[in-house]
């Protein structure tokens, strides 16, 4: 092998790596979820590199794209900012974060949200 073909090689499988990485990342996303004592059943999706979720009593709280999103007994909450109010008996929440949009569907329904 020559010289020149070696250098290329040297050259491009860092680059081809790093390419990779970022393509990797680009589609890094997931999902987390449970059901609450209460039986409320708390579903969230994200296209963020992290998602965690911690279900309690009453409350699902999540954390993905810099954002906390709490779903209370009887309200959304987006860092700690009320933007919907939703049935105390509603059994379903989904979550959904795409590119830094929270929307929800709440038993099926998608939920209309202001900030307040």
């Amino acid at each position: 092998m020559n010289e020149s073909r070696t250098i290329s090689l040297v050259v491009a499988f860092p680059l081809v790596a790093i390419t990779l990485l970022i393509v990797a990342v680009m589609f890094a996303g997931g999902s987390a979820g449970g059901t609450l004592p209460t039986g409320r059943s708390v579903m969230t999706h994200s296209d963020a590199i992290t998602l965690s979720s911690t279900l309690s009593v009453d409350t699902a709280t999540i954390k993905t794209a810099g954002k906390t999103i709490v779903v209370h007994p009887s309200a959304l909450t987006v860092d700690g900012v009320t933007i919907a109010n939703i049935d105390k008996d509603a059994a379903n929440v989904q979550v959904c974060v795409k590119r830094g949009e929270v929307t929800f569907v709440v038993d099926g329904a998608p939920i209309r949200t202001s900030l307040r």
